[in-house]
């Protein structure tokens, strides 16, 4: 199968404040990725996780109206607390996508680069920002109920 390099790609940088291995473990350990990921609104179950190189993952996105979207794929890639790919689809769907996330340290903040390619179509393209940027918004709450609150004394 050969890669259209027409396809529409996703390109989403975000600064996240908590350093890359509080940002790894985020999407990388079972209850974590349940508590975030997927879009404001969206609950999410994950009954296959297996965080390995060729490791499965399958994801079901229990949307507000009622439906339930399953998603699922394989890791591609993991370089803890640097870099981590895993393919994107709906379950049954042959086309696969591909979702690639590099960390970059800032001094405890992350800077981090999501690359979603092989998207069919810009209206695909645009769906997924809307999606990753929406649950980025949730990774970013999730992750600051993780910090100590050292300044609520002070109110």
């Amino acid at each position: 199968m050969t890669t259209d390099s027409r396809r529409p790609v996703l390109e989403i940088t975000r600064i996240f404040d908590a350093p890359p291995e509080r940002v790894f473990a985020a999407w990388l350990d079972r209850d974590e990725w349940a508590s975030w990921i997927g879009p404001e609104g969206v609950h999410c179950d994950i009954p296959l996780f297996e965080p390995r190189v060729d490791g499965r993952y399958r994801l079901m996105m229990h949307l507000p109206d009622g439906k339930v979207l399953p998603v699922a794929g394989i890791f591609t890639a993991i370089e803890p607390n640097k870099r981590f790919a895993f393919t994107w689809s709906m379950e049954g769907d042959p086309r696969q996508t591909l979702v690639s996330v590099e960390l970059r340290d800032l001094k405890g903040r992350t800077e981090l680069k999501l690359r979603h390619e092989d998207l069919p179509t810009a209206a695909d393209r645009d769906g997924h920002g809307k999606g990753w940027n929406s649950a980025f918004n949730k990774l970013a709450a999730y992750l600051a109920s993780m910090q100590p609150r050292l300044h609520d004394h002070c109110a």
